[in-house]
């Protein structure tokens, strides 16, 4: 049998990510092929690579197919030094590879990690394990503890639905892609978001900002209403007559303990943050600006655009048109001519489906996966979170001009 001292790293051989399917599963029991097709559904992956076997079929089939960017492989009926051989070939291969059993050892655990496998569950898993386990597998492979990623959402106009948006962006980043998700409604006045969920404003918010320094994970354990299992929200509602100090380092603080304790943290940001919490903006990964298609919105789209990129130019930007009419001022054509960058998604207003999701107190992405809105910010999330497309769906997409 071979000896853990023996194994080394493989030397990873990877194709271009953008021409790999991103998941690839081969297992042997009901459940695992279960979660393994929940979890493929959650991402938008088709499942097509999804069969039952184990490690062995695994090294039959890739052979003769595209190295896929995940692999979850069964190595229960297997030898241990068999398996290792098997494991230490598929990540020479260039997979990140997820290796099932059901031997609970630390010793087996330490063999199977160092074989080049990111790593190793113990049967029985669910749809959530899996998930779990894909957060970290979706992160660079650099040996350094992953970090979570914060975005802000911004409204170039008011009305243009921006927590709706923030709302249902946390919601597919939780439930979909299992990230530790924190939804943060910046607007301690005014703010929608614990009205539209239906839950119980907390003073979390003005807490951590009249005592910074109280602001860690324990407090945000207490201050934090946990909406499902991976979805957090922190909402305040305070009178217009009471003053809440806001300032720089208290906004950097907070984001800071956000990204240290939550996979994604979705910031709503009240419009005045622009001038009044400029250096927030240092802190967003990812900055999604809400507009509706007029020609104020144009203009403040591209101011707003503008003065982000000078705080912070590593900050990606996505804009979207959100509550679109069927005759809106500007046409989306001309919309896109006049921005100084690409409009990420266009949304139709849909009335009717709003009034439904805000009478259940639920995000749109939750009441109907099938809507239109609903599969765009998926697309958007996947970006955001770093989720692979599937190449094959993408390129069927591409070919019917969506």
């Amino acid at each position: 049998m071979a000896q853990a001292a023996e194994l080394v790293q493989p030397e990873m051989v990877f194709e271009d990510d953008a021409e790999r399917d991103p998941f690839a599963a081969y297992v042997g029991d009901e459940t695992t092929l279960a979660a393994a097709q929940t979890l493929a559904q959650n991402r938008g992956w088709t499942g097509a690579s999804i069969r039952k076997g184990g490690l062995t079929t695994a090294q039959r089939l890739i052979g003769v197919a595209a190295m896929p960017r995940f692999l979850i492989v069964d190595i229960s009926e297997m030898e241990l030094a068999d398996a290792e051989a098997g494991l230490v070939e598929l990540a020479r291969l260039g997979a990140s590879v997820l290796a099932l059993g059901t031997v609970n050892d630390v010793h087996f655990y330490r063999r199977v990690l160092k074989t080049g496998a990111r790593d190793y569950l113990v049967k029985p898993v669910d749809a959530d394990a899996l998930g779990e386990v894909f957060v970290r597998l979706e992160q660079p492979a650099t040996g350094t503890k992953p970090t979570g990623r914060v975005i802000g959402l911004l409204g170039a106009r008011g009305g243009v639905g921006t927590s709706t948006l923030a709302i249902n962006i946390a919601w597919i980043m939780a439930e979909k892609f299992s990230r530790r998700t924190a939804l943060v409604d910046m607007d301690v006045y005014g703010g929608s978001v614990a009205l539209t969920l239906d839950i119980e404003p907390t003073r979390g918010l003005r807490d951590a900002f009249e005592d910074p320094e109280r602001v860690d994970h324990v407090f945000l354990q207490n201050a934090m209403t946990k909406l499902t299992r991976n979805l957090h929200v922190l909402a305040t509602e305070e009178d217009y007559d009471d003053t809440v100090r806001i300032s720089d380092d208290k906004m950097l603080r907070l984001a800071d303990t956000m990204r240290a304790n939550f996979d994604m943290s979705v910031l709503d940001m009240p419009r005045h943050f622009l001038h009044r919490e400029a250096a927030l903006f240092s802190r967003y990964d990812d900055l999604v600006i809400v507009s509706e298609l007029s020609l104020a919105a144009l203009r403040d789209t591209n101011r707003i655009a503008k003065i982000a990129t000078q705080r912070n130019h590593e900050c990606n930007i996505h804009v979207v048109a959100n509550r679109v009419s069927p005759k809106p001022e500007v046409s989306a054509k001309e919309f896109e001519s006049g921005l100084e960058r690409p409009v990420r998604a266009n949304f139709a207003a849909d009335t009717k489906a709003m009034t439904r999701a805000n009478l259940a107190a639920k995000p749109l992405a939750q009441l109907e996966p099938k809507h239109r809105m609903t599969g765009d910010l998926i697309s958007l999330c996947k970006e955001m979170a770093g989720v692979p497309e599937d190449v094959r769906r993408g390129m069927f997409r591409r070919m019917i001009g969506r």
